[in-house]
């Protein structure tokens, strides 16, 4: 693809931002009757332990989402989740935009979430929900990785994982897991039952997390790369179109279905997968019905 080639078909993707709905099931209200909700996280909380799947080869995806099931007693190998979640084949590891389906397929719900913070995982975790974040292994290790947040602990200044690569009870200093969670725009995934959306939507909205301008900024920042002709942020390079994708998910999420299609499409002429692009043209076809 040519350069400039590549510079007409991103600039195609921008859009007028008048329209921009609240996310579907996301109000801006906090005060949702009936949620039970934690709104201040307290100093320490732990949901687990979780189960702790050892992953295989770059299986850190797979075996992230079957801890987070099984939390929810649905029962999962990595292997099982694998044969779904990187049926593209892809040897680096899995692209995310296959979960909602997946979960969706079991009886469950699920959020991609852009724009997260410290506190929103802390008040999830306080309040029962597992969170799967997107970060380089370490300040060391530059590569993409997936892992799921079980607690945390202010006075000790840690969050703890049953990180599929380093381990169980994986601890990661504040400092360090602000640092690596960056490379990836601080996205999470939130696997929940359905009955719990309520408590999620409140919960959420009082921490400040605004769907609306954590996926407005997640789009600034895709189409930035892709004006850059970069493809994926530092250690993500493994996921094919990935920038494109996120930008069609982001899209979405918004209510912009036309541009997520030409973010989809975009992604297909740099070479995606055609499974990755299909689970998001499938979100696109549910959202538009």
């Amino acid at each position: 693809m040519s350069g400039r080639f590549a510079a007409f078909a991103v600039s195609a993707l921008l859009f007028a931002g008048s329209w921009l709905p609240a996310q579907a099931g996301f109000a801006a209200d906090a005060s949702v009757a009936g949620t039970d909700a934690t709104v201040q996280p307290p100093p320490a909380a732990s949901l687990g332990p979780l189960i702790y799947i050892r992953q295989t080869l770059n299986n850190c995806g797979p075996s992230s989402v079957a801890e987070v099931l099984d939390y929810w007693g649905i029962h999962k190998s990595q292997g099982e989740v694998q044969s779904v979640l990187r049926a593209d084949g892809n040897r680096g590891g899995m692209s995310p935009f296959g979960i909602p389906g997946y979960a969706r397929g079991l009886g469950m719900s699920a959020l991609i979430g852009a724009g997260g913070n410290d506190t929103v995982i802390k008040t999830l975790v306080a309040n029962g929900f597992p969170v799967i974040v997107s970060q380089w292994v370490s300040l060391t290790d530059h590569y993409g990785h997936y892992r799921p947040i079980e607690a945390y602990d202010d006075q000790k200044g840690v969050f703890i994982s049953s990180d599929p690569y380093l381990g169980p009870n994986h601890a990661i200093g504040y400092s360090e897991f602000d640092q690596i969670w960056a490379t990836a725009n601080q996205r999470f995934y939130v696997i929940y039952p359905p009955a719990r959306q309520a408590q999620l939507t409140a919960l959420l909205a009082s921490t400040g997390w605004d769907p609306t301008s954590s996926y407005l900024a997640d789009v600034a920042i895709q189409q930035a790369r892709l004006n850059r002709g970069v493809n994926a942020p530092a250690g993500w390079s493994f996921r094919r179109g990935y920038s494109a994708l996120s930008l069609a998910w982001d899209n979405l999420q918004l209510g912009n279905i036309a541009a997520a299609q030409r973010a989809v499409d975009f992604a297909a002429a740099q070479g995606a997968s055609p499974i990755v692009t299909g689970w998001i043209t499938s979100e696109i076809r549910l959202r538009a019905a």
